[in-house]
């Protein structure tokens, strides 16, 4: 059982979740977490509190694939013909094709956050230099951001993602977008997904810690995939900054195909509700959701006549 206690220090409040320990007939207190100058708490930020003490919001309990060995055989097949196919391009049409990518990757993952910016649009804007008309200056720098990240992720995915990699990705997408305090650190209040519980902020440190562990170690017990997609809704339901977390862990995700030599998956805005709700999913214990939701998108992403 936990719960939140006022201590006055030096004539100042302060506040600590603490847990109580039953001893035979005594109940001891622990402090768990200081929670800072007492102010105060709503019940659904205490309700967070609870769930990241308790563990509820880690859904990665086990090291098991979700999906068949043929669906991954298939995603494996897919991924080897593609690249083969790149490889045999010339360079320029290498990089026309790295273009189409991007463009079609960034503007769905800032779509599925709220941009208006087509693909066209965006590769227009990145490759051509022309500014599209009618989106707002936060849509432009969503999309230099994306591509900036995206830069790093290239530049680095052949070594495993660390703690400062993953709050760099968040510094360069938010980028003249979010403000300076929270820019590139984990949060420090308290977000939601809807109607879904995130980490509590006074665990996350500890939650994505143990998230990067537990990549390292599942490379070595599940399929390529596998751990790039349960990963990602584990990551998604941290939700470690304040804003930014859904463009992060897309690119998150990718750093983790790149780093098996797979080609990279862009969620299309299009199936947005289908992706929110394989996460959820995902988020309150069946894994299998978003493994085959992103199954699906990638064979379709890269089918071949």
């Amino acid at each position: 059982m936990v719960s939140i206690v006022v201590k006055k220090i030096k004539g100042n409040e302060y506040l600590y979740l603490v847990g109580s320990i039953r001893q035979g007939e005594k109940v001891r207190q622990k402090t768990i977490k200081y929670i800072g100058p007492k102010r105060p708490i709503s019940k659904a930020e205490f309700t967070c509190m609870q769930l990241s003490y308790q563990d509820k919001d880690w859904i990665l309990h086990q090291y098991e694939d979700e999906l068949p060995y043929t669906y991954h055989h298939q995603m494996k097949q897919a991924s080897g013909q593609y690249l083969k196919h790149v490889q045999r391009l010339d360079s320029t049409s290498q990089e026309k094709e790295r273009e189409r990518f991007l463009s079609q990757f960034i503007a769905s993952s800032n779509a599925i956050e709220g941009s208006t910016m087509t693909a066209k649009d965006t590769h227009r804007f990145l490759f051509q230099g022309i500014i599209p008309s009618g989106h707002s200056k936060k849509e432009l720098h969503m999309a230099i951001n994306l591509m900036k990240a995206w830069k790093y992720v290239e530049g680095n995915y052949t070594r495993m993602p660390m703690k400062a990699d993953i709050c760099t990705l968040h510094k360069v997408v938010n980028d003249e977008i979010e403000s300076d305090e929270t820019l590139g650190n984990y949060k420090f209040v308290q977000n939601y997904i809807g109607e879904v519980y995130t980490s509590s902020y006074l665990f996350v440190e500890e939650k994505m810690k143990r998230l990067l562990v537990w990549i390292k170690k599942a490379y070595r017990k599940m399929d390529d995939f596998e751990v790039a997609f349960q990963s990602h809704a584990q990551f998604e339901l941290i939700h470690p900054f304040v804003d930014g977390n859904g463009r992060v862990g897309r690119l998150l995700l990718n750093w983790l195909l790149l780093r098996k030599k797979l080609a990279p998956l862009a969620i299309p805005s299009a199936k947005r509700e289908q992706y929110i709700t394989a996460l959820e999913n995902a988020q309150r214990g069946n894994l299998k959701a978003i493994s085959q939701f992103c199954y699906e998108e990638y064979i379709q992403q890269y089918q071949f006549v």
